[in-house]
């Protein structure tokens, strides 16, 4: 049985050109179309996935192959989701952040962990999304002027330990690896059990 292809409804032309690098410094970028589209040849669009891949995705957890991807455009994942990643030696999928292996790949599938982070931010009030921090978190903050955040870019926020979760926060200056979480920790010893 041949495996479907899920393909993006809209096509972004600039993970595949030469001049992505150059457009992006500009603030171009996600074309569906573009006068100054440059083709990467395919083997060497390989050759680039497979150096991201090994190093962006890591080896697969079940067989260590370096063959692996994420599966936001790869068109034979059923889910396209950079959080999940794909082994195209072994076939398996996993969470990109947590290290949980999918037992079956199918549409709409999502890692536990995130069940477990929602549930937790609820419990403890962290906000999720950098938007919400700076919408309701920055203009209370002392550091918040006219033009906004006052802090440079590069030092740590004061108030980020207050409102975001200390593991895996994807923004955040404090994070420890979201797979150090306690609660994480015990979803990953119950699935390897």
């Amino acid at each position: 049985m041949e495996e479907e292809l899920h393909f993006p409804d809209k096509r972004n032309l600039c993970e595949t050109c030469w001049n992505m690098p150059d457009c992006i410094l500009i603030g171009i970028h996600e074309r569906e179309k573009c006068d100054e589209y440059d083709p990467i040849p395919m083997d060497e669009l390989l050759e680039r996935d497979a150096f991201v891949g090994a190093i962006m995705e890591g080896a697969c957890p079940k067989c260590g192959s370096e063959n692996t991807c994420d599966c936001e455009d790869y068109p034979l994942a059923p889910e396209q989701d950079n959080t999940v990643g794909y082994c195209t030696d072994c076939g398996t999928y996993w969470c990109l952040e947590c290290g949980y292996i999918f037992k079956e790949a199918k549409k709409g599938m999502q890692c536990p962990h995130w069940a477990i982070c929602e549930e937790c931010a609820e419990e403890h009030g962290y906000l999720c999304d950098f938007e919400e921090f700076m919408e309701k978190v920055c203009p209370t903050c002392e550091h918040h002027g006219e033009s906004g955040c006052e802090i440079e870019w590069d030092s740590p926020c004061p108030r980020e330990l207050e409102f975001h979760c200390p593991y895996g926060s994807s923004y955040g200056t404090y994070h420890l690896p979201i797979r150090e979480c306690p609660k994480i920790k015990d979803l990953l010893t119950k699935e390897q059990d």
